[in-house]
């Protein structure tokens, strides 16, 4: 069996599953942050998250502790918005950077809760 390589594993980031997101979310200093279009993150997003330009914030947005954990995703396991935001945030000097790489596709086909932009979540 051949191993994909993914963006996440290029750029030598950590990987974190749907299911320790959605297990560890709302854990103080637990953060999850969106780096698909303000479109899709209208539409639906994990629980919580922030949206980010994946290449345009700063420290500052992401935390004022480097210590807190930073769950970065986007669409899927193709898309390299998530990996890219996340490689920044570790340059900038956060110690716990996580990609979710199967992004809110897989999140959403789990049939794990969504937010939309009026902040009404979904099961």
């Amino acid at each position: 069996m051949q191993t994909r390589i993914t963006t996440t594993r290029l750029f030598g980031l950590a990987e974190i599953s749907p299911e320790e997101v959605r297990r560890r979310l709302g854990e103080p200093g637990f953060i999850a942050i969106d780096n698909n279009t303000c479109a899709s993150f209208r539409r639906h997003h994990v629980p919580g998250a922030r949206h980010l330009d994946p290449g345009d914030y700063s420290a500052h947005e992401l935390s004022d502790d480097k210590r807190d954990t930073l769950v970065f995703y986007c669409s899927d396991a193709l898309c390299g918005a998530a990996p890219y935001a996340a490689k920044r945030a570790r340059n900038m000097g956060f110690e716990n950077v996580y990609v979710m790489s199967a992004g809110i596709t897989v999140w959403m086909r789990k049939g794990y809760p969504v937010e939309i932009e009026n902040g009404a979540a979904t099961d």
